[in-house]
């Protein structure tokens, strides 16, 4: 029997069937086994968000330990000036990694020295003063009820059914239960000492990925080169450099932001003597992180608390938060964040909804971000598909554009109100051009038919003249003798 020698195409399709088996496996596996696999996959989240959230941390403290490493770089260059440029680059690195981890301790710090006993100290004076709210609250309602009897009468009634329902709800719920809810109970004091943990543990993961993220990255570079092309791989770097720009841009720029509309909005209510200044200030500044929804979500109960204390404040602190909103959208902001996303506003508030809707709070504060690279890798196809087939890419060109003719020729509507004196004339003279150009083009097809019927005319006209004509046949000889 012949033995068969393996070519390059066969081992080729030997390993795509391979992969195809596999593919179909895993999707039989999984749709037998879905709620086992979902649970394997959140049991893998749950092992590896330490790391995760280390990564997130190590992000957020990269800038600062790119500051502190460019300045040492150029202190230890001038100090110690015999040593290589290696081994000034690795002590600036650890240099900086030192300052790092001490601005970040300090900022945890203070997090727990200033501002948590600042929110304690409003916390509790908001729940001693409940009782007077409560009694305020009651008067108003009485007076209310005062004048609407029947009005009153609905809220009698209603509440005495609501008592009802809730010793009911008591008696064949919740004590029947009990064991549940202290288990329960049990169970996220058990998260939240985790969740704590966690938090640790990814503190001090995100020092060590600091401190390897040279290799870490040069690591990363090999594995994608070692798996595409290299045009290929220069387009996935370029992808996951402009990713690291929109979200270091955008995070970043949000957190020092909300961090500045903070100490604003603390400073003004130390001088105006706003109640609750700490709680109001913290609540204001981190819910700016949020876009667009952010500064509605904090500023609508801090208003309520304000309020209940003292109504004239309130009025004064609503007013306050809409100047500082407009200072912070039309100058902070853009100082900070520039346009760091290259959306626009329907974009921006599409990427809010979705995320949020998604993700909850956390998915507002990323949606942005993710949601302008998918554009940026959208419109880099779309502009590449674009060239390739020859056509403009310029979105205004298709403002006013309502088709292409049989020719190829763009058909568009008339000028509407809102388009641009320039535009309208830029469109024009484009229009004027390709007119005049297809009058040149159909004179000179006329002009060079017309140059050959009168060449081939002249042509006819000299045989028939000359023909049977030797005197001046032997005059032409003669000039052609004399020539040579």
């Amino acid at each position: 029997m012949k033995r068969r020698n393996f070519n390059h195409n066969d081992i080729n399709k030997a390993i795509l069937l391979t992969i195809s088996l596999c593919i179909v496996v895993l999707f039989v596996y999984l749709m037998f086994n879905y709620q086992s696999f979902s649970g394997d996959i959140s049991g893998l989240f749950i092992a590896v968000r330490p790391v995760l959230i280390g990564c997130a941390i190590a992000f957020l403290l990269n800038p600062i330990l790119n500051f502190f490493k460019s300045l040492f770089i150029d202190m230890n260059s001038k100090i110690f000036k015999k040593m290589t440029p290696d081994k000034i680059y690795k002590l600036s690195n650890v240099f900086a990694l030192v300052a790092t981890i001490i601005v970040f301790a300090a900022l945890i710090t203070s997090f727990f020295l200033i501002i948590i006993p600042a929110l304690r100290d409003s916390i509790v004076k908001l729940y001693d003063s409940m009782p007077q709210y409560i009694e305020v609250v009651s008067d108003w309602a009485r007076k209310i009820l005062k004048d609407n009897p029947s009005l009153s009468d609905f809220i009698v009634s209603y509440m005495a059914n609501l008592q009802q329902n809730i010793v009911k709800i008591i008696q064949e719920r919740v004590i029947p239960n009990v064991d549940t809810i202290i288990s329960t109970v049990t169970e996220g004091i058990v998260g939240g000492v985790s969740a704590i943990l966690e938090v640790i543990i990814g503190i001090f993961t995100s020092f060590y990925i600091l401190a390897s993220k040279d290799t870490l990255g040069a690591q990363c570079k090999k594995l994608i080169y070692s798996i595409f092309k290299k045009e290929k791989g220069n387009v996935i770097m370029e992808a996951l450099g402009y990713v690291n720009q929109v979200f270091g841009g955008f995070i970043n720029g949000k957190i020092i932001d909300s961090m500045i509309i903070g100490i604003i909005c603390a400073i003004f209510c130390n001088i105006v003597g706003m109640p609750y200044t700490a709680l109001v200030s913290v609540v204001v500044g981190v819910t700016n992180i949020i876009p667009v929804f952010g500064p509605f979500i904090g500023a609508i109960p801090s208003a309520l608390i304000i309020l209940v204390d003292d109504p004239m404040m309130c009025f004064v602190f609503v007013i306050f938060i809409i100047i500082l909103q407009q200072i912070d959208g039309n100058i902070i902001g853009p100082l900070i964040l520039g346009d760091s996303t290259g959306l626009s506003g329907f974009w921006v508030l599409f990427a809010i909804i979705i995320g949020g809707r998604l993700f909850g709070i956390g998915g507002m504060v990323i949606g942005v971000p993710v949601f302008a690279c998918i554009y940026a890798l959208l419109a880099h196809f779309i502009k590449k598909r674009m060239n390739k087939i020859g056509m403009v890419n310029d979105t205004e060109y298709y403002v006013t554009l309502r088709k292409f003719d049989e020719d190829g020729n763009p058909v568009r509507r008339n000028k509407h109100k809102t388009e641009s004196s320039s535009r309208h004339k830029n469109r024009r003279m484009e229009e004027f051009t390709m007119k005049q150009r297809e009058k040149i083009l159909n004179k000179m097809e006329h002009a060079n038919e017309f140059a050959h019927a009168e060449f081939d005319r002249d042509e006819y006209d000299i045989d028939v003249h000359d023909k049977g004509n030797p005197d001046k046949d032997k005059d032409i000889n003669e000039s052609k003798d004399t020539d040579r």
